[in-house]
């Protein structure tokens, strides 16, 4: 007491807390002979110290990742933009993907929920707390669901918002599941076992991907309406796509939605997306498209029919293009109850594009800001590509089929594909190099360049190169080619396990035949005939050593020849002829219940033995620590 005299305002704000507190009428204590909280009675619910509980949230979910990625690459020969950076080392992903995400998620009331993913993103490029900014603002989002005796109504808006429609209009392509799995993805998941994303790869031909596999970036406003009267549903979306330019003042907007009806295994649904893109505030110049499809899948019996049947236009300034057709249906049916089969028929036409969907853009160069710090409205045309199976690209027609089926232990997929181009408007072929593809996409960080490497001839997406082949029989007037252009496909995807020393393995094989010429042919094209030849052969060898160490290893060869009507060099007066291959090592380890260590050191060579500056050889190592919580 002596002591809390000396200090008279403690002593004040002590005494008046205590009355505060305890201050209460007579009949608010019962007769007992000790004074317990929870049988005051309170007088008060508000102030620091409410005496009635405040409505405490239903639930409460807090959970994410953080993803450390660092790659150091040394270089023996480098492509000129590299030749005074050999040596290079990286923290952090250049695929603008964020290292650390928080999920959080609740309820304050029956039937209503909200949740909010908060991304972090720190670039490194310099920019200081610019980008800091940036990588925060990119990520924050907000979202609410109300159930009803009507149906389920949901929210979603702020930062990056991951959804799909159908892949006419916003979707990402899925394809048929055969890749190399040797490098990680960003949104690769932690499985539950160590094992289990390379047994799952054997057992159901897929790896478990999180949210975002399939699925394009959204900002703004996406409202759901699901479990409607009589098996509606439907979305309405406005906002931005990554090619609006999420954070630009430029006006730059999409829209889009869907109404759809279930009946028991089958649907239907109308569909929309729609985009206006501005080169600068000004509005003076724009440009767009507009994409109208109707979805449905029928099931009868063992078959299946699903498909999406539509049209789309593009417009620049006042030039609006008129509708073209867009048809991709699908049969499906196992043979023999044993073999599922798929026929794949498709038309998609040249003034269908829209790079916020399934479909690669391979009619032209399109309409490209020529700022390049700018957004682009729309990415640039890969014209007349040679793809993967499954791939859609439009200005083309033709059919696929893919088939599944085992021979013992071993699991083959198997795809045939056959197409044209519908119109000559490309003198060009571009093709892509799967064997070393996230090595060369390393070689320019950040950005998205065309026209780059040692002859202007590379284009990069993503996480992936394009290389473009300039055709020579070509009208001297028009530029364009005179002949149309035609495409085959065979991949081969096999699969094994077995056990060496009582631990399992797994050995995975993937082989991709293409060709492209300027004919009709019944299989892929292996003479001089072809305009174009590539075949890549990529091998995977996983060793189970124990349930938290697994030993990885990886070999891929590819070869890429074109013939004589197509663009030499200027020395050697010889077509394309080029050789690469990669030998690669490393292991998964498993560190605790949700983080795991993933270790990779690849070694590359690739010449191109015509055109003496399209080589590179040398190695890079990539270390990998994901942690889910």
């Amino acid at each position: 007491m002596i002591r809390l005299l000396k200090y008279p305002v403690m002593t004040g704000l002590i005494i008046f807390s205590n009355l505060c507190i305890y201050a209460q009428k007579p009949d608010t204590i019962k007769a007992q002979d000790t004074i317990r909280h929870e049988n005051l009675k309170p007088v008060s619910t508000t102030g620091n110290f409410p005496k009635k509980a405040l409505a405490a949230l239903k639930q409460f979910n807090i959970s994410g990742y953080y993803r450390f990625v660092t790659n150091y690459r040394h270089l023996d020969n480098a492509y000129p933009n590299l030749e005074n950076n050999k040596n290079n080392i990286f923290v952090g992903d250049d695929s603008q993907i964020q290292q650390f995400m928080l999920n959080i998620n609740g309820s304050l009331v029956k039937n209503t929920f909200f949740g909010c993913d908060l991304y972090m993103w720190t670039p490194m490029t310099g920019l200081g707390m610019v980008e800091n900014v940036k990588g925060l603002n990119l990520g924050i989002t907000l979202y609410g669901t109300y159930s009803s005796p009507y149906g389920d109504f949901t929210v979603r808006t702020g930062g990056i918002n991951w959804y799909a429609l159908t892949p006419f209009t916003f979707q990402t392509n899925k394809g048929y599941n055969r890749y190399s799995i040797f490098e990680r993805n960003p949104w690769d998941p932690n499985t539950k076992t160590l094992d289990g994303r390379y047994a799952s790869f054997y057992h159901a031909g897929a790896i478990n991907q999180d949210e975002r596999w399939g699925q394009q970036a959204f900002q703004g406003i996406i409202f759901e309406a699901t479990n409607l009267p009589k098996g509606f549903s439907g979305v309405i979306m406005y906002g931005k796509t990554q090619l609006n330019g999420g954070l630009s003042p430029v006006p730059n907007t999409s829209f889009g939605g869907k109404i759809r009806e279930d009946y028991g295994q089958n649907f239907i649904s109308l569909n929309t997306f729609n985009s206006t893109a501005y080169f600068d505030s000004t509005e003076r110049y724009r440009y767009g498209f507009n994409v109208i499809t109707a979805e449905f899948r029928n099931v009868i019996g063992k078959f299946q029919i699903r498909g999406e049947v539509g049209a789309g236009r593009t417009f620049f300034q006042d030039l609006t293009t008129t509708w073209g057709e867009a048809v991709s249906l699908k049969l499906f049916t196992p043979i023999a109850d044993k073999v599922p089969t798929e026929l794949h028929v498709y038309r998609i036409s040249p003034k269908v594009i829209n790079s916020s969907s399934a479909i690669i853009n391979t009619s032209g160069q399109g309409y490209i800001n020529p700022n390049s710090d700018a957004p682009q409205p729309v990415l640039p045309a890969i014209e007349s590509t040679m793809v993967p199976i499954g791939q859609l690209t439009n200005n083309r027609q033709g059919f696929d089929l893919n088939t599944e089926f085992n021979i013992s232990k071993i699991k083959f997929s198997v795809g045939y594909s056959n197409s044209m181009e519908l119109e000559k408007i490309s003198s060009k072929i571009t093709y892509w190099h799967p064997i070393n593809s996230l090595v060369l996409a390393h070689f320019w960080r950040w950005d998205f360049p065309s026209h780059v490497g040692p002859y202007n001839n590379l284009s990069k997406i993503y996480r992936t190169v394009y290389e473009t082949l300039n055709l020579t029989n070509i009208d001297p007037l028009t530029k364009l080619p005179l002949d149309e252009k035609y495409f085959n496909n065979i991949e081969i995807n096999a699969k094994y396990t077995g056990k060496l020393f009582n631990r399992d393995y797994y050995i995975y094989y993937l082989g991709q035949y293409s060709s492209a010429q300027n004919f009709l042919a019944a299989f892929t094209v292996f003479t001089e005939k072809a305009l174009l030849r590539t075949y890549y052969h990529q091998l995977e060898f996983y060793y189970v050593i124990s349930p938290s160490f697994i030993w990885a290893n990886y070999f891929g060869y590819e070869r890429i020849i074109a013939n004589y009507q197509t663009e030499t060099d200027k020395v050697s007066r010889r077509p394309k002829n080029q050789t690469g291959y990669s030998i690669a090592t490393g292991c998964d380890i498993r560190l605790s219940k949700g983080a795991g260590l993933y270790f990779r050191q690849r070694w590359m060579n690739y010449h191109d033995s015509s055109f003496e500056n399209d080589k590179y050889n040398g190695f890079e190592t990539t270390v990998e620590i994901k942690i889910f919580f």
